[in-house]
């Protein structure tokens, strides 16, 4: 029965995801992660470990702090929702494997880098060597040929640094993370998260257009499509992308 053990990965998951909160807040402010007890941001009250309990609490207290009334921001039981549910697929995937754990850190830093990217335009160079150290590890125990995963390399960071080149639409920081993440996936995951991604980003750019939140010359952070997509691609893209050549043949 593998009931208790989904169970056992959501709730973990839901306490990394508290822990992401800490992350993707304070890291741009370039506080402590650790030396700083966590507190409400209105009234800088100390939060006591029973309102620390993920999701729970907030649903508790009406997402409210118990202090000062201030509203919490949803964005944070969401976020402990989100790392809950998306590493439960991970185990739901592959079981107990060594891809469950790579899948479990690849997840992690995909929210991380997803929330930071939204919220500052940045992916921050630490966490892409993070990405760049299991995607050389699994290197030596992955079933694809090996020229497969340096294909995936190239295959979609090369086209986005010349397009970066020509005319500055792409950070460097997302042709590094589809660089690393193709030599994680392979070539033909590779493809399937970008096209995801391009999907992703392309809907929500006509969306923002249309409702006149964005310009044309707006900026807007292509990194949290690329992290749904590489995320996609690392459960099913093989599988996606095999579908999609006999779909067509």
């Amino acid at each position: 029965m593998q009931l208790p053990y989904f169970i056992l990965v959501f709730v973990y998951g839901a306490i990394f995801g508290s822990f992401f909160n800490v992350v993707i807040l304070r890291l741009p402010k370039n506080e402590s992660l650790i030396h700083q007890s966590s507190h409400c941001p209105n009234c800088m009250t100390p939060i006591k470990a029973y309102d620390l309990i993920p999701i729970i609490s907030y649903i508790f207290l009406g997402g409210k702090c118990r202090s000062c009334k201030h509203k919490i921001s949803i964005r944070y039981p969401l976020i402990e929702l989100l790392t809950a549910i998306t590493l439960t697929f991970v185990f739901y995937r592959f079981g107990f494997s060594y891809e469950s754990l790579i899948g479990f850190i690849l997840t992690s830093v995909l929210i991380i880098v997803a929330m930071i990217d939204i919220d500052t335009m940045e992916i921050y160079d630490r966490f892409q060597i993070i990405l760049l150290a299991i995607a050389l590890l699994n290197l030596f125990i992955s079933p694809l040929p090996i020229l497969d995963h340096f294909i995936g390399f190239f295959i979609i960071s090369i086209p986005f640094y010349i397009i970066a080149y020509l005319t500055g639409g792409i950070g460097g920081g997302d042709i590094k993370l589809i660089a690393i993440a193709g030599l994680l996936l392979g070539y033909q995951a590779t493809l399937v998260a970008f096209f995801i991604a391009s999907i992703l980003g392309g809907c929500m750019a006509i969306y923002l257009l249309l409702t006149k939140q964005k310009d044309r010359k707006s900026l807007i952070a292509f990194g949290p499509y690329l992290c749904i997509g590489i995320y996609i691609a690392y459960l099913y893209g093989n599988q996606i992308f095999i579908w999609y050549l006999n779909f067509f043949s």
